[in-house]
């Protein structure tokens, strides 16, 4: 049996998906567009738990009809955009990103993506999630987890009649949920956000509105309280974003004003222009195929190195609606005709054998190691360049083994291997990325150097760094205590050279903050300690170097000279300077008055080979040169790269 159509809920079902797409494409009024995602929960929970709840009481329920139900509304889209999705990951993803996507793609197969993402990517809004296509599956894997339990616990309180007591059942539920929300947002943020717990009140928020009284109010006073609804899930769209601790109370709000639009509407059939406008319910009926198609397109359209201005968002959107309306018209339609097909034949054909499927591909592809042979060996040579991660290469020379010791200089050389020690490396992971070149410099000029670099740690005396964790700032101790230790080290030993270097304008954003209890202004506390530190270093040595850091990627993938070869197209993979030009105008301004202060100090440029007027190259004679999927750091071979790029265009520093 199925519950009356609701008009205003296809509405709902618009606006929910727009807000992800637009929130996915990343325009900055829909920063906080994933509530979408809570709206269809809250939806959801309302109409299967209607759909129970009229079969239950009519003695018509039955588990099988339930999932064979599922199946048919699920299935079809699903499928056939997995097995699309499949041949474009197949086209361009390397062998290590097949790999990984066909794992997803078994969890997201048998409704598991939120454990893979959990587990395996991480924070929903962090840079990496670009490249995961099924990264959306999720949500519907929290639902089927939700939908394996509901329909049982309903069942089996409508069996022993004690179907009064489902109001406090409901109501209980959604307390515990998000008591257990609130704990787990502090324990571990990032994997609670794919929690079924950590959601399920918002689906019994949605289930809650079934059995609760209906309160007879005037047709005006409805129409007002649906308004109202829209203008609280306009302003979460607005203002919440990335920092939002989310979900959990602040998952509240938009969820409570979709339950408010789904009430009223019980009621009243109210004529909200914005719910009920034509379009708005095109757009809800062909709401979950568009969700299906949006992320894995916004995903291949970076994969595809397609330009990422409005115009090209914009015929994406137009692109997704339209495969939307054909999967919506040409699969999901015409699969209605089966309602009627036993439930084992359902689930067999349309849910097992795809599903076994899938799984069959996905074992194949883990067992051929992603198949390499699919691509150049210059693309092979490529890629190990981009997968050369300095931090694994020289795990131990990067904050090991604790931040107040430091590893052996036998253990962490650069250069030739020879009894003294002329120059040691400090700073941060842009330190440690740039060992590659200094190691290259250092074997041209016979020298051997000693490398104490450690994470999101400048050598800047005196100064604490702070960093946000959701809506808080919170003190690194880690970055004092090992300042304290290179000062304290310093004082004690003589180097021929001290080799400073680190991400030294990032200090000057809004991501993070230095504190010295003495000067307010970023810009000032960075000068002074970097004063400090060229002091303490001077005192320790013959010679101060301050290597300048390379330009951050924009506009460009650090891969895009690899994309290009397997995409047999010639793209430039240059950038622009422009973007941070503010920053690193104002960064250039601190070092030259650090050259004024200290007429000895030697800087050293690696842009002079990378960037000529306010134009950047992501490679150098071939080889791309930052680290795979980052926009900053340098990987080790391309850091040698760019080491060898420099010796033969400017000489060697070193010397």
């Amino acid at each position: 049996m199925s519950v009356a159509y609701r008009a205003d809920i296809d509405g709902l079902r618009a606006i929910a998906v727009l807000l992800v797409l637009f929130n996915h494409l990343g325009w900055s009024w829909f920063a906080g567009g994933y509530i979408g995602v809570d709206i269809f929960f809250v939806i959801s929970g309302y109409l299967i738990s209607s759909i129970l709840v009229k079969d239950l009481a009519a003695q018509r329920f039955s588990i099988a009809k339930f999932y064979k139900k599922r199946v048919l509304r699920l299935a079809p889209a699903y499928f056939s955009v997995l097995a699309v999705v499949s041949v474009l990951a197949w086209q361009v993803m390397l062998p290590d990103e097949l790999m990984k996507y066909a794992q997803s793609a078994l969890h997201g197969t048998f409704f598991m993506a939120n454990f893979y993402m959990s587990k395996e990517v991480g924070d929903y809004f962090s840079q990496s999630v670009d490249s995961i296509p099924l990264l959306h599956l999720w949500s519907l894997a929290v639902e089927e987890q939700f939908y394996i339990f509901w329909p049982l616990i309903l069942l089996l309180l409508f069996k022993v009649n004690r179907q009064k007591y489902l109001l406090a059942l409901i109501t209980v539920g959604i307390l515990a949920s998000l008591y257990y929300a609130h704990q787990q947002l502090q324990l571990n943020a990032e994997k609670a956000y794919y929690s079924m717990p950590v959601r399920a009140f918002e689906l019994l928020l949605g289930a809650l509105l079934v059995f609760l009284p209906r309160i007879q109010w005037s047709r005006l006073l409805g129409q007002v309280l649906v308004y109202a609804a829209l203008v609280v899930l306009g302003l979460c769209s607005f203002y919440f974003d990335k920092t939002t601790s989310f979900p959990g109370a602040m998952a509240l709000i938009p969820c409570l004003a979709t339950a408010v639009i789904i009430y009223c509407g019980q009621q009243h059939a109210i004529a909200n222009p914005l719910l009920t406008h034509p379009v708005s319910l095109w757009l809800g009926k062909i709401s979950y195929p568009l969700y299906l198609w949006h992320w894995p397109l916004i995903v291949f359209s970076g994969y595809y190195l397609l330009p990422q201005h409005l115009a090209s968002q914009l015929a994406l959107v137009a692109v997704v609606i339209s495969l939307a309306w054909l999967t919506y018209r040409y699969i999901e339609q015409p699969c209605k005709r089966f309602a009627d097909v036993a439930a084992w034949k359902v689930i067999s054909v349309g849910f097992l054998v795809p599903a076994l499927s899938f799984s069959v591909a996905a074992q194949v592809v883990q067992q051929q190691a992603g198949f390499p042979q699919r691509f150049s060996a210059t693309v092979q040579q490529q890629l190990a360049t981009l997968n050369s991660f300095a931090h694994r290469l020289r795990g131990k020379c990067i904050g090991y083994p604790s931040a107040a010791q430091f590893s052996s200089a036998e253990v962490c050389h650069l250069g030739v291997d020879k009894p003294s020690v002329d120059f040691i490396l400090i700073g941060d992971s842009h330190a440690n990325s740039a060992s590659g070149m200094l190691h290259v410099w250092a074997q041209a000029a016979d020298l051997r150097g000693y490398d104490v670099a450690q994470s999101s740690t400048l050598y800047l005396p005196e100064v604490e760094r702070l960093g946000r964790k959701g809506t808080q700032w919170q003190i690194n101790a880690a970055f004092k205590t090992r300042n304290d230790a290179i000062t304290q080290h310093l004082a004690q030993q003589h180097y021929p050279m001290v080799i400073l270097t680190g991400y030294y304008h990032a200090y000057l954003g809004n991501t993070l903050q230095l504190q010295d209890g003495v000067h307010e202004q970023r810009s000032e506390i960075l000068y002074q300690g970097l004063k400090r530190a060229i002091s303490n270093a001077q005192q320790a040595s013959d010679q101060v170097v301050l290597l300048l850091d390379v330009p951050e990627l924009k506009q460009v993938p650090a891969d895009c000279q690899m994309r290009a070869e397997i995409l047999g197209r010639n793209l430039s993979c240059e950038f622009s300077k422009q973007s941070e030009a503010k920053v690193a105008a104002e960064f250039n301004r601190i070092v030259q008055q650090l050259k004024y202060d200290f007429p000895k100090l030697k800087l050293i440029d690696p842009k002079q080979v990378l960037c000529r007027a306010d134009r950047c190259k992501s490679s150098v004679n071939g080889l791309p040169i930052y680290r795979n999927k980052d926009d900053d750091h340098l990987s080790y071979q391309g850091s040698e790269a760019l080491g060898r790029a420099y010796l033969a265009q400017w000489g060697n520093p070193l010397k």
